[in-house]
């Protein structure tokens, strides 16, 4: 079989897609995602992936520790995977966003989490038309986040090695074992996950 690389995830799937692998779970879904975009859409204090030198505490440390990693990664972080420089999951001309909702900004996302308590420490993401995140991983060990699907643009697709595809809908929660390969290709509209910690 051909190596899996990020620059060929999508045009390879066909050869290694093997859905009897788990590499993600169904959790259920949200019907407060409607509200959420809506939140979203009016929200305009997101920061740019490539500026992570800039980024606040709170956005650093919900991100570092998403699937259980200590701080000392931050810094592969920022130079690797949130760097125009680096090797990691954007292109040069990146159209992604992140923020930490705050309560006043996204009040339907503190609702969900006070009637769901398991889910901790936001992360909302936010990647522009025609965009993709290229195949990346969170490190070799076994670790896992929550993705929560606020909306799902005509046309985008997101996959996780060795299964395949994930048939997300709006309001669909899956827990991700990011310990794999996977990558996102928006489609024809501005895209925004929520995503929260999980361990390892």
């Amino acid at each position: 079989m051909t190596e899996i690389t990020k620059h060929n995830f999508w045009d390879t799937i066909e050869e290694w897609r093997d859905p009897s692998k788990i590499t993600f779970e169904y959790c259920g879904r949200t019907s407060l995602y409607t509200k959420m975009y809506r939140e979203c859409k009016q929200f305009d204090g997101w920061s740019h992936t490539f500026d992570g030198k800039n980024f606040s505490e709170e956005l650093r440390y919900n991100l570092t520790t998403l699937s259980g990693a200590p701080m000392e990664r931050w810094e592969y972080l920022v130079e690797v995977q949130f760097s125009e420089q680096g090797d990691g999951l954007a292109t040069e001309d990146m159209d992604y966003w992140w923020t930490v909702p705050q309560k006043e900004d996204f009040p339907t996302i503190y609702k969900f989490m006070s009637e769901n308590p398991e889910f901790t420490n936001p992360v909302l993401s936010k990647l522009g038309p025609n965009h993709q995140l290229l195949a990346h991983n969170h490190g070799p060990e076994h670790q896992w986040l929550f993705n929560l699907s606020i909306n799902e643009p005509v046309g985008s697709k997101f996959a996780i090695y060795p299964t395949g595809p994930i048939d997300y809908k709006p309001g669909d929660i899956y827990k991700l074992y990011v310990n794999n390969d996977h990558a996102v290709v928006n489609g024809n509209e501005t895209r925004y996950h929520l995503l929260f910690r999980g361990g390892r």
